[in-house]
């Protein structure tokens, strides 16, 4: 197997090349999807650097993570409580397209392109044939990469090559807005990113030197501006400056076409200064017009100094080093290698980085869901960070810390008296659900939130970031569910929590979700436990934080009676966990007489018929269970999936890694398997035919989850890791790396053999299946063989 070091003739390695022509089965839009690039600052998607009729893209959309338009929320009927306003992620101007002509003649492509998108790299590569109507010939190469040094900067570099014509050519370079208007406004999970009416300019202006659009947006109040510079390898003239509107700059370059080629850079950088507060102020203080207006001709001047070449070398270095980190390995299956890899691409390019912003659920590639971020990036997307680029993780946590004062604006509204109710969709820090039933209701964000936190800690022992915020997330999160439910003396005076909604979809509004109470009793649990912690490690400290906070031992008491008797309904007669107090009583879906074009059923069906029936958009239990871990005999385990499996549509892309995790928790290694390859190829294979509007970050991440606490059977305990490791059958060899307990380990499972290897730290306690062992700097490797099912 060959090592994580061995990157020679990457270019060539085709297990790194994601090219169009692998993708003749998907539509253009899905294509410019996939090869979407980002930094977690700036997105753009995966279309042509060239412009023409042929290359015209479905969907255009360059996107500034974090930064976000403000609309009012229309109701016919509007009630106490409803969400207001909706947020809209910043859609920027597209500046990544040219022209090009000669003697007023346009070169035109005969056929879309060559395309590819090298995954190690995280670039992107156009070959165009190019002919004008009196049958001169060129060949332009475009690459394009999104800085990993620069989180404010695209790169665009073309070459020009001479076929049969030398001479004078004019390059047209614009900056324009884009409109990405939705064509199916029913389906929810489709966005509309079209703010061009949204923006008011304030100044244009096009220099030899750089050039940009300034505008203002009236809600929030701040300012974007978009600015380019090119720099040409051979003499250029700066010709023609055009502006049509106060949404399109135009600026045309000649050259002369000579020693067979032309080659020049487009720097593009995109500004948009709005910041959450942490404490409630008024967001995006406003920004002064000339200040950002120099800030942009700095970094751009900054980045052309720099040239095309140190910055594609300061881009790639940082991709070499994430690679290193977080590459998984597989042997034997090609086409999992190419997608495991585009998944973990996609996850890194989409994630904020800096406490400021988080990554939506279509990460930077698409307008779906409107670029909002939902529970996915706590349960499903950070466990991925974790492990890989811990840093990446605190960081998505620090986002909610910092939108902490709005969560807790919004649980008075909702009428609790204290503590904090998080969002189910937003970006601001507001809520942007306008649908409360499948919004607001699912109140196991707060859950998802500290559940973070909790894994973050356990595997990183950061005792900073939970002295910071960690913990007080932890403890405002949970103050809200003394509210939100009572003990019971009809139900042996159990804790019960009445209408809410869990993770399935197709089930809202009812007493007693399983998943959601065992959340919660988790969830307090761990708030007990960490005050406990912090205790012992700085009493003093902890003290005077507890005071800040005003939490009496009173509260704590009450937290501590509630997860002691928090109600999870249970059906003894046939040892299953009821999904709800209703759920068993309802009529059960007719699957067999549900035709396939009528899923997914919410397209298709009043929310409802959908309710009153037992059918699942997504595992609810078996997603409880799992984060249940130890805590639910196997036994259990076992009968919720065989029950629960049938009724799930998987209509959600969040379902199938959790029934591939289960199955792996549970033995069944072919179903796991099985699972697992419908989430890893969600977006590879648009199984879910709505990839066109972004890729999936949360099965993306869920794929990774798959192998590493699926088949490689990952589990963090105190002060160790346990594996209990199964290589499916389907593959020969799996290799991939994990930061955890102050140590970087590589596992490497083969068959008939699994070697542990300590890379960093100084010991590494772990439990392979019930045989413990420890990695030391002295004795780094341990191989164990492996009996073959």
């Amino acid at each position: 197997m060959k090592t994580l070091n061995n990157y020679l003739a990457i270019d060539e390695d085709k297990q790194w090349i994601l090219s169009q022509d692998q993708l003749t089965h998907l539509s253009k839009g899905v294509i410019e999807t996939l090869f979407s690039l980002g930094n977690g600052t700036l997105g753009t998607r995966g279309t042509s650097g060239y412009e023409s009729d042929i290359t015209q893209p479905e969907c255009e959309g360059t996107y500034i993570n974090g930064s976000y338009i403000r609309e009012t929320i229309e109701y016919d009927e509007s009630a106490y409580g409803f969400a207001q306003f909706n947020n809209k992620m910043m859609q920027a101007f597209n500046t990544k397209a040219i022209e090009i002509s000669s003697e007023n003649e346009v070169f035109k492509p005969h056929s879309i392109g060559k395309r590819h998108v090298n995954l190690h790299q995280a670039s992107y590569h156009e070959v165009l044939q190019l002919h004008s109507d009196s049958g001169k010939e060129i060949k332009l190469h475009i690459t394009r990469f999104v800085c990993q040094h620069q989180q404010n900067m695209m790169i665009n570099h073309y070459q020009i090559e001479a076929v049969n014509f030398s001479g004078k050519l004019q390059i047209t370079s614009s900056i324009r807005g884009s409109d990405s208007t939705s064509q199916n406004s029913n389906d929810p999970r489709i966005g509309n990113l079209s703010m061009i009416d949204k923006l008011h300019c304030l100044e244009s202006l096009s220099t030899p030197e750089y050039a940009f659009l300034l505008h203002q947006l009236s809600d929030p109040k701040s300012l974007m501006i978009a600015a380019t510079s090119h720099q040409f390898e051979q003499k250029n003239k700066h010709i023609k400056i055009s502006s049509n509107s106060k949404n399109v700059l135009t600026e045309q370059f000649e050259v002369e076409l000579t020693d067979n080629k032309v080659t020049f850079s487009k720097y593009s950088l995109y500004l948009c200064p709005q910041t959450l507060t942490s404490n409630n102020q008024q967001q995006n203080a406003p920004v002064d017009e000339q200040a950002l207006i120099t800030q942009a001709r700095e970094e751009l001047l900054c980045a052309k100094n720099l040239g095309y070449q140190e910055n594609l070398q300061l881009h790639q270095q940082l991709m070499n080093d994430f690679w290193q980190d977080s590459d998984v390995i597989i042997e034997g299956h090609d086409q999992h290698q190419l997608a495991i890899r585009l998944n973990m691409l996609h996850l890194t390019m989409s994630a904020g980085k800096d406490g400021q912003r988080n990554i939506a659920a279509k990460g930077l590639t698409g307008p779906g869901y409107d670029g909002h971020y939902f529970w996915d990036s706590e349960i499903y997307i950070i466990p991925y960070f974790i492990y890989t680029q811990p840093d990446v993780a605190k960081s998505l946590l620090s986002y909610r810390f910092n939108s902490l004062e709005k969560a807790k604006s919004r649980a008075t509204e909702m009428g609790h008296e204290q503590g904090a109710l998080f969002p189910w969709r937003t970006i601001s820090g507001e809520e942007c659900s306008s649908f409360f039933p499948a919004g607001t209701a699912q109140y196991h964000i707060n859950a998802a939130i500290a559940y973070a936190v909790r894994q973050y800690f356990k595997a990183s022992d950061d005792w900073q970031f939970i002295w910071d915020e960690g913990a007080e997330l932890v403890i405002e999160t949970a103050r809200l569910w003394p509210s939100l439910g009572h003990f019971n003396k009809n139900n042996s005076n159990r804790f019960c929590i009445d209408t809410v909604t869990g993770p399935d979809e197709y089930t809202a509004l009812v007493n007693n979700n399983y998943y959601t109470n065992s959340m919660a009793k988790i969830h307090l649990s761990f708030a007990i436990e960490l005050i406990n912690k912090l205790s012992v490690n700085n009493e003093s400290r902890c003290n005077l934080l507890l005071t800040k906070l005003n939490l009496s031992i009173e509260e704590l008491n009450i937290w501590k009676e509630i997860a002691e008797r928090m109600y999870l309904p249970h059906q003894a007669e046939q040892n299953i966990s009821p999904q709800d107090d209703s759920f068993l009583d309802k009529k059960p879906w007719d699957f067999s007489g549900t035709p396939k074009d009528k899923y997914p059923l919410l397209l298709n069906f009043h929310p409802l018929v959908i309710y009153r029936h037992q059918v699942l958009k997504q595992a609810d239990v078996i997603l409880a269970n799992f984060l249940q871990d130890d805590e639910v005999d196997i036994r259990l385990k076992r009968n919720n999936l065989a029950f629960y499996e049938p009724i799930t549509t998987h209509d959600s892309t969040l379902s199938a890694c959790t029934h591939s995790l289960a199955y792996s928790e549970t033995g069944n290694h072919q179903a796991a398997f099985d699972y697992f390859d419908d989430t890893v190829l969600t977006d590879l294979n648009n199984l879910h035919n709505n990839s066109h509007y972004g890729v999936h970050t949360a099965a993306m991440s869920g794929s990774w989850m798959c192998i590493t606490q699926g088949f490689a059977g990952l589990r963090i305990r105190d002060n160790y890791a346990s594996f209990q490791p199964n290589l499916p059958k389907q593959w020969q060899g799996l290799r991939f790396k994990l930061k955890l307990l102050g140590c970087q380990v590589e596992l490497t499972l083969c068959r008939g053999q699994i070697t542990y290897q300590l890379l960093s730290g100084k010991q590494f306690s772990l439990k392979h299946y019930q045989q413990d062992y420890l990695l030391t700097e002295l004795e780094p490797t341990l191989h164990i063989a492996i009996d073959e099912d």
